[in-house]
This record gives C-alpha cells, sequence and structure tokens, in this order.
C-alpha cells in the first residue's frame, strides 16, 4: 500500500525537524529543512545569516553548548503556488547551562520551496525571519555572544 503525505505535513515536518536539530544539537541535520543559499534573518540576536553553511555555524557557536526545549505551536501554512509555500509558527524557547536559563517566544515566518531529490519529495525553508514577542527572561550570559543591547531594547 503506498502512503502519500500532504505538502502541509511535509512543511510541518520541514520546520519541526529544525526545532528538533537545535534540541539535540545536531545542527548538520539543518540540510535536511533549509535549502543551500538560504536566508536565515535572526535581526537582533543572531543577525542575517547568507546560506545553510553559515547558519549552522553560527548556530553552534552561539547554542552548541546550551540545552534547548523549543515548543512549537500555533502554525498557519498557505501553500503560494505548485512549489512554494508561506508559513507562521510560534514557538516558546528554553535554554539552560548548568543552573542557569533564557526562556523566550518568537514567531517564524518561513518561505519555502519543494524539491524533488530522486524518487523524494521534500519541502525545505529558503527563507526564515524570526521575530520575538514579548519580552526575554533569564540570563543573556549564556550565549556566546553580546545580547545585552539587544534585550535592553525589548524591554523599552
Amino acid at each position: 500500500m503506498e502512503t502519500t503525505t500532504s505538502d502541509h505535513e511535509l512543511i510541518r515536518n520541514a520546520i519541526a525537524n529544525i526545532a528538533v536539530a537545535f534540541d539535540t544539537n545536531t545542527y548538520a541535520e539543518l540540510r535536511n529543512s533549509f535549502t543551500e543559499d538560504c536566508v536565515a534573518d535572526y535581526t537582533g540576536s543572531l543577525g542575517h545569516m547568507n546560506g545553510i553553511d553559515t547558519v549552522i555555524e553560527k548556530l553552534q557557536d552561539t547554542i552548541g553548548h546550551i540545552t534547548t526545549f523549543h515548543g512549537l505551536s500555533t502554525q498557519v501554512i498557505r501553500l503560494t503556488g505548485k512549489e512554494t509555500a508561506d508559513a507562521t509558527t510560534y514557538c516558546s524557547a528554553s535554554h539552560y547551562v548548568g543552573d542557569k536559563s533564557f526562556f523566550a517566544e518568537a514567531k517564524y515566518f518561513d518561505k519555502l520551496v519543494k524539491v524533488t531529490e530522486g524518487s523524494t519529495t521534500k519541502w525545505l525553508v529558503n527563507y526564515r525571519l524570526t521575530t520575538m514577542m514579548g519580552v526575554p527572561r533569564g540570563d543573556v550570559s549564556i550565549f556566546n555572544m553580546d545580547l545585552e543591547g539587544w534585550v535592553d531594547t525589548l524591554k523599552a
């Protein structure tokens, strides 16, 4: 019996696999969810990243030493063409190092493309914009970067 997976389900899996890669510290797995020429815009925190190699390197350097938990919740997926889609996904992210922690909520705005590799069809994120929601809480010093100014702007 042949099983068919809907485009919506394949898109949900691509987005969920990003969170799982963060939480399992398997950043190379991001290649299964992002295009090679992707753009990831984490303006205010990680900045603007071009290409999957840069995304993997920057994320691994910044949070690779941190235990994380990314909970995805509300999500809307819109097919914009036969091989293109937009998705908005809400995320609650927890970060832990020893007895220090940091918590934040965000929205992911993703643009995805449908690709076929051999007999396998999948969706990949070509563009991600991450926007913070509310005010993050916790100890920003756990990250391998200076986020103090960024956190101050969110409190204003």
